[in-house]
């Protein structure tokens, strides 16, 4: 609620013209107390390493606090209770919180760049550019492409026929988007990231593998995040789907028609294999694996490595390899870890089960029935 009220309030300020805030302002919405000069001016947010006049930044220890006075930015935001503070800070009891409400909040009044082609980029004639866009040196926009307005196409990258950008999507240097790609709103691509390459599809039969036809393309929802060196492949001859909200972290693979929900988490070098249907609000740990036409349930969570190969029903949380219930597996690893302890003594008793039970024929009289 808080971060709604601060984006509502902070496009009203812009609107008005003044991209500048009180500390007391700022206060407000961050639902923290001003301790100094709340009349002092902010017009931007920065780490502290750059924060310098204007600027708020995050202080989370005494040294930083005076870091940051040094630095001369105009405010701090704090969790630190002392009796005197060297700058204007804002007192709050979640900082992690408080940079994130700021931090979007910010992103939402942000005037965007003043659009620009760069005299080397390659535009084609048909190619439909929306107001303010910009698109850097040695770009490539083909036949037939869209760009929304205020979206950004970094330098290198290569946008192919009929592609859709949406507006204010950000495209940074050197990505690839094969054709018929289509985006929302508010995508972000990292560098190195290949948008609608073929999959990985091939059938052998006698000596040789014919290659089975990737035709369909790749669709991704409004306020999708893709990280740097990602593969996401067009679908075979329907879509590879990605919902809105999703985070994609680097080195991530997904396959051919995969669909992926709302507002689902994925880590770094997580392989997703074709045909795979991930539920909203699924979180995959780092190098998770998904085999082939596989479904994950809605608020799934995939611990790290874990290798998930059958369906995962709501809710669940899985992990290890082959994955089980969180739970589960935990006690097998503990059950393991005392039998690993406990292994010469665990010898030394299966070694005296033979010789017990001779004993115990012996006295019964041997093996003699008769």
């Amino acid at each position: 609620m808080k971060e709604m009220l601060a984006k509502m309030y902070m496009k009203t300020m812009a609107a008005s013209g003044n991209l500048s805030f009180s500390a007391e302002e700022v206060a407000g919405f961050l639902g923290g107390r001003v301790i100094g000069d709340g009349k002092v001016r902010i017009r931007g947010m920065e780490s502290l390493d750059f924060a310098g006049e204007g600027d708020i930044t995050f202080a989370f220890t005494e040294d930083d606090l005076m870091a940051v006075s040094r630095k001369r930015a105009s405010c701090a935001v704090t969790t630190l209770e002392k009796e005197k503070y060297p700058l204007t800070v804002i007192r709050v009891d979640d900082i992690k919180k408080a940079m994130t409400i700021m931090y979007n909040a910010m992103l939402e009044v942000m005037p965007p760049p003043r659009g620009e082609v760069h005299p080397s980029a390659i535009v084609a004639d048909s190619a439909k550019i929306g107001k303010n866009v910009t698109i850097g040196p040695h770009a490539v926009v083909e036949e037939r492409a869209v760009l929304g307005d205020n979206a950004f196409i970094g330098a290198n990258c290569y946008v192919g026929s009929d592609v859709v950008v949406g507006r204010a999507s950000r495209i940074n240097p050197n990505v690839t988007i094969y054709e018929r790609t289509v985006m929302g709103e508010k995508v972000i691509v990292h560098s190195g990231t290949v948008i609608g390459a073929d999959g990985f599809g091939y059938v052998p039969k006698g000596d040789k593998i014919y290659k089975v036809p990737q035709m369909g393309n790749v669709v991704i929802g409004d306020n999708v995040e893709i990280g740097a060196n990602s593969c996401l492949d067009r679908g075979t001859f329907a879509r590879t789907e990605i919902g809105p909200g999703t985070k994609i972290d680097n080195l991530v693979q997904i396959a051919h028609n995969v669909k992926i929900g709302r507002n689902v988490l994925i880590a770094a070098q997580t392989g997703i294999a074709g045909s795979t249907v991930v539920g909203d609000n699924v979180m995959m740990g780092g190098q998770v694996g998904i085999s082939d036409h596989v479904t994950i349930g809605k608020d799934v969570k995939l611990a790290a490595k874990s290798g998930i190969s059958g369906r995962v029903q709501d809710g669940k949380t899985l992990f290890g390899y082959p994955a089980r219930e969180a739970a589960q597996t935990k006690q097998w690893y503990a059950l393991t870890t005392v039998l690993l302890k406990y292994r010469r003594e665990l010898v030394y008793f299966l070694r005296s089960l033979p010789k017990k039970a001779e004993d115990d024929r012996e006295i019964s009289g041997g093996d003699d029935l008769s």
